[in-house]
């Protein structure tokens, strides 16, 4: 029989992975969603304020190493589908475990709607807690300047020397329209909200993008109207490395 219960989501899932279990978590609310166990990892996750897989075109880092690109899903079983099953069930269990706050939701878990996911493998519960901790400090950090949630403008001030971007952020350049947050670009592009997140705050860096309402900061008497972004992009990779 199944109860409801409002422990931390986390401590939930630590007592599942201990005892082995297999069957679904079940997260209610508006924010809601679903964990699937196979015997104690986690295999897929999925979150109301997340993409879930069917809407994920994301394939990994190049060869070389030039980012994220979006182009067709691969087969299942190949490493573009191994790819995105693990980012699309980082990122909802990333919304699920660390955006429950103070007052987790209800939540209960039943031994049936077991999923199979053809050639992944399951993600043990310590090392996805590890990783949604990561991923947390990182959006702790960057949420001085915006969430994923915060609204971002085309800069109207945009009158760069010559520079180059991923084909990642050519993408959201491209859809952005007049204003949208990181988490609405991530939906309707069907990619991680995380990764999203990011690639947004690297073009505000480049003063590609604005944060809305926020005015662009003065340029330097006698100085560059253009920053170096190399600062700010390094001192974001010492602190997320």
């Amino acid at each position: 029989m199944a109860y409801f219960h409002r422990e931390p989501i986390a401590v939930r899932l630590g007592k599942l992975a201990d005892s082995g279990r297999s069957g679904v978590l079940r997260v209610s609310g508006d924010c809601g969603g679903v964990i699937y166990l196979s015997e104690g990892e986690v295999l897929y996750a999925e979150s109301q304020r997340t993409p879930a897989l069917a809407a994920w075109p994301v394939i990994p880092p190049d060869s070389t190493g030039r980012g994220a690109s979006w182009a067709e899903p691969g087969a299942p079983g190949s490493l573009e589908w191994e790819y995105s099953v693990r980012e699309a069930t980082m990122d909802a269990a990333l919304e699920l475990i660390a955006g429950s706050g103070r007052n987790p939701p209800k939540h209960r878990f039943r031994e049936s709607g077991t999923l199979r996911i053809e050639g992944t493998n399951g993600i043990p519960v310590p090392a996805l807690l590890a990783e949604v901790e990561r991923r947390r400090r990182v959006l702790e950090q960057l949420s001085a300047l915006l969430t994923p949630d915060t609204v971002v403008v085309r800069n109207p001030r945009f009158d760069p020397p010559a520079l180059q971007v991923s084909a990642a952020q050519w993408t959201l350049l491209r859809h952005m329209g007049d204003r949208a947050t990181p988490r609405e670009l991530a939906l309707e592009l069907g990619c991680s909200v995380f990764g999203t997140t990011i690639e947004v705050f690297r073009l505000v860096v480049l003063r590609l993008l604005a944060v809305a309402g926020v005015p662009a900061p003065p340029v330097p008497a006698g100085g560059s109207a253009w920053p170096d972004p190399r600062r700010s992009t390094v001192s974001f990779l010492r602190a997320v490395l």
